[in-house]
């Protein structure tokens, strides 16, 4: 019996083994065909050819990339949608969430109830918008870090955090110490808090790196404010009109096209891979410590 053992717990690790290897594989080898790509002559990529190893080494992809203006606006921008639009974010989903974690908040139920309403029912896209025109807010700026300002999945895991890991003894001793709600929340909460907030800050970051839909309804006039993302979908659009109604030029605006889209997509997780060391030991961590309770 022993030994029968033995062999179904061999295979049943060689099956886990597999199927881990199967699932990263998976995960990694479209990050890893679009670098390859990149370096790639584009008349490889078009037909086909690359599919585990450069073919025809190139930069030129890169070059046009770097010496296009818009391009590295749209990176500038990028960058400063990211920093900028996770601080809006931070600033209003962490205390709203310590708020709402307090059992004596007035009418706590209430709006817990009507923000978790948000997650199934929204305004839409159309009255969204006529509230930003009202408040002058289109092709500006503000428009984007104002739109998804705070999530209710993020505000709700910043709440179950602060219910289920911050022991109430300790602010009840700041308390009879002379420190106010502020004071608490600065210099005890927040300190303890740093899995969680990490975890927010890779969520949002991601979120503001690759989004779109908001210049896109909302900076559609201003294109010297929009981010990578657009300038790619730019590219992107270009290449298929030049194509549907300009035969002769269709050839030369897909290449232009293929050598840049790859590389501004490599370009593009540049960020998000220079920010996830540092948050990385605060995501597991930080994910158990908010799901301990509801």
């Amino acid at each position: 019996m022993g030994k029968r053992e033995s062999i179904r717990d061999r295979v049943f690790t060689i099956i886990v083994y597999t199927l881990v290897f199967l699932c990263a594989l998976i995960c990694i080898y479209p990050l890893y065909l679009v670098l390859i790509n990149s370096f790639s002559d584009p008349v490889e990529v078009a037909s086909g050819n690359v599919l585990l190893w450069i073919k025809g080494f190139t930069v030129d992809g890169y070059k046009m990339a770097l010496e296009d203006n818009s391009i590295v606006t749209g990176y500038l921008n990028s960058l400063f949608y990211l920093v900028a639009g996770t601080i809006v974010n931070l600033l209003l989903t962490i205390p709203a969430a310590y708020a709402l974690s307090k059992p004596h908040l007035g009418g706590r139920r209430v709006f817990t109830l009507l923000i978790i309403f948000t997650m199934y029912f929204s305004g839409g896209t159309i009255p969204t918008y006529l509230v930003f025109r009202s408040l002058g807010l289109l092709n500006t700026r503000w428009a984007v870090l104002l739109s998804g300002a705070v999530s209710t999945s993020n505000l709700i895991i910043a709440r179950t955090f602060f219910v289920s890991s911050i022991p109430k003894g300790l602010e009840e001793a700041a308390e009879i110490d002379g420190a106010s709600t502020m004071q608490i929340f600065m210099k005890v909460v927040l300190p303890l808090s740093k899995a969680m907030i990490g975890v927010l800050t890779l969520y949002y970051a991601v979120a503001r790196w690759n989004s779109y839909i908001p210049s896109l309804y909302y900076q559609a006039r201003s294109p010297e404010m929009w981010p990578l993302q657009m300038i790619l979908r730019k590219i992107l659009l270009l290449a298929s009109k030049v194509q549907e109604f300009n035969p002769e030029l269709a050839e030369y605006y897909a290449s232009l096209a293929n050598q840049m889209k790859y590389a501004v997509v490599v370009l593009a997780s540049v960020p998000l891979l220079i920010i996830y060391p540092f948050v990385q030991k605060y995501f597991d961590k930080g994910i158990m410590m908010g799901s301990l309770k509801g």
